[in-house]
């Protein structure tokens, strides 16, 4: 991207590192909110529906983690997808700031 290029010059005319930000934000987005519902869909159904032991427990904690702020639930996604030299998600990770992998991306949103 050129400096002080504004941004709807570089939307109208066709920069194609922004239209690979925003492909890649897509992606990560549609691919978070279908591995939510896939998950969760018949998780909070089963948890609706069906009495079993322990069901208002799983309720209150449920509940509780909705509270969370999500900067605190992203952090915790951050720090599990890159823990150091070696990442339980994503596999080998060269430093500990080196950004968690794409399909931890997905998992984060």
């Amino acid at each position: 991207m050129h400096e002080g290029s504004s941004a709807l010059a570089l939307v109208l005319g066709g920069d194609p590192a922004l239209y690979a930000i925003v492909a890649l934000s897509l992606v990560v987005s549609v691919s978070a909110t279908l591995l939510a519902a896939v998950v969760g869909l018949p998780l909070g159904a089963l948890l609706a529906l069906v009495r079993f032991p322990g069901r208002t427990f799983i309720v209150v904690i449920v509940n509780a983690f909705m509270g969370l702020p999500p900067v605190v639930v992203g952090l915790a996604v951050y720090l599990l997808l890159s823990p150091g030299r070696r990442s339980r998600i994503c596999g080998p990770s060269i430093a500990t700031s080196s950004p968690p992998c794409g399909s931890g991306r997905s998992l984060a949103s």
